[in-house]
């Protein structure tokens, strides 16, 4: 993972001091072409067929952004987006019809290999902001320069997992003048997202994998300790990912969207994708729910596009049946609520509409861990089946530890707040001997290697 390595460091340090010394005496536009300069350097790192990639896909959505608002035409931003979406699908579901276009390349005279195709880091990520951008220009949006598109597509904090940025949030703030300011709040959130991934979501990962990986040789209180471990790992990894990049985004002067906003505190499913990547959850209401009707073709239909929403919104997480399964399980949990609230049916009880919600996001993140759906029914089986007691003490406090960190959930909504006034309370000296010392700890009692973001495969 490029953002735990000593190089990336010394990268970004450089880059930033020599970011704000040119805004302080070249002026925005040189800030600006500097950041994009930035970006597809970091990104032709990683993986010069990746940069190729995006500057291509940029270039064709300037082209569509200039069509769409020379013509002003509903159908032909319909076009455009069909292409944009075809693309997507292409890369994104190729691999699970390859074999069977191996076999018709072999019927041809072509070589199978020539069939393969790699998946684009971060091509999920700028489609949307892309469409966000053309849907814009529809709009009556003055359609940007090349550069400036080129700066948002390749965006390095939000290139990889998101969030997804709104273009008219972006672009606000691209020709704002930007300052360094809340260095306290940047700070926090970098040791917060190294403590999430490094430490929490790798330890967590290493206890969970061993168990989701095996669940018939183990006991029913295991299998849900397995569970209840990786519905964190996973909360972790994301929310870390985003704690970090945050951070990154403040250094540059920008700000980013809220993404989560306490999610295992939901009080039903709706309250949960209120909380859970909350950048999607707008994403897919605002264009794709609402322009199928949203809630305004009567109560029936409102269901079938509640349903055809999260059924896209698993699929678009992967080309395998579990995740259709799993979006649909959200879309008809949904319902469920809404045909409760329209017969006036409301559990009003403290931390028990919130215990419910979490276990059905529990088990529903069955779905979205394996591959094969038979897995995820054969985990949930092996629960009833392997209904023997633990003997071993330490099972029984994992348990009961889960239990506590559940009801004190609530009370770590406003830790980085805390940690920050922690922060500007001490002496500037001591300031950088504290921080130095809490990343040394994490990183020196994390466990050995650090995986990539569980959402960067997306």
């Amino acid at each position: 993972m490029i953002f735990f390595t000593v190089e990336f460091a010394c990268f970004l340090l450089a880059f930033l001091v020599i970011y704000w010394i040119v805004l302080r005496f070249f002026g925005l536009n040189a800030q600006n072409l500097l950041l994009l300069l930035f970006n597809y350097v970091l990104i032709v790192w990683i993986n010069p067929y990746f940069a190729l990639v995006v500057f291509i896909y940029t270039f064709t959505i300037y082209l569509f952004a200039l069509l769409i608002f020379e013509f002003d035409s509903k159908t032909l931003f319909a076009c455009c987006l069909s292409c944009i979406i075809l693309n997507l699908c292409f890369f994104k579901y190729f691999p699970a019809i390859k074999d069977s276009f191996d076999i018709l390349l072999g019927f041809l005279g072509f070589s199978a290999q020539q069939a393969d195709v790699i998946f684009p880091l971060g091509l999920s990520f700028y489609t949307f902001a892309s469409i966000t951008y053309l849907h814009s220009v529809l709009q009556g949006t003055m359609p940007q320069s090349f550069l400036s598109l080129a700066c948002y597509l390749s965006f390095f904090p939000t290139f990889i997992s998101g969030p997804i940025m709104r273009s008219q949030y972006f672009f606000e703030q691209l020709y704002s003048i930007r300052k360094l300011e809340n260095i306290s709040l940047i700070v926090v959130l970098i040791l917060f997202g190294i403590t999430k991934k490094v430490f929490l979501a790798n330890y967590l990962q290493i206890y969970s994998e061993s168990i989701l990986h095996n669940p018939s040789i183990y006991n029913s209180l295991t299998l849900l300790l397995g569970i209840y471990a990786y519905c964190v790992q996973l909360y972790c990894d994301f929310s870390g990912y985003i704690n970090l990049v945050t951070a990154f985004a403040l250094m540059i002067g920008f700000t980013l969207p809220q993404n989560f906003n306490m999610p295992y505190m939901a009080r039903n499913i709706k309250d949960f994708w209120a909380r859970w990547h909350i950048s999607l959850s707008l994403f897919i209401r605002d264009y794709i729910y609402i322009p199928l009707g949203g809630n305004q073709k009567g109560f029936f239909l409102t269901q079938i596009f509640v349903l055809i929403s999260f059924a896209l919104s698993g699929i678009w997480h992967g080309n395998s049946w579990n995740f259709l399964v799993w979006g649909l399980l959200h879309g008809v949990a949904t319902i469920c609520l809404n045909i409760l609230r329209f017969y006036n049916f409301r559990i009003n009880v403290p931390y028990v509409s919130s215990i419910i919600t979490f276990h059905f996001v529990a088990f529903t993140w069955l779905f979205f861990v394996y591959t094969d759906i038979q897995d995820s029914l054969f985990y949930i089986k092996s629960l009833f089946l392997n209904l023997t007691l633990p003997t071993n003490s330490l099972q029984w406090q994992y348990l009961i530890l889960c239990a506590l960190c559940f009801f004190m959930y609530p009370f770590t909504c406003n830790a980085m707040q805390y940690g920050c006034k922690i922060l500007d309370s001490l002496p500037l000296i001591l300031q950088p001997l504290l921080i130095a010392l809490v990343a040394i700890l994490i990183i020196g009692l994390s466990a050995n290697g650090i995986p990539n973001f569980i959402y960067a495969g997306f």
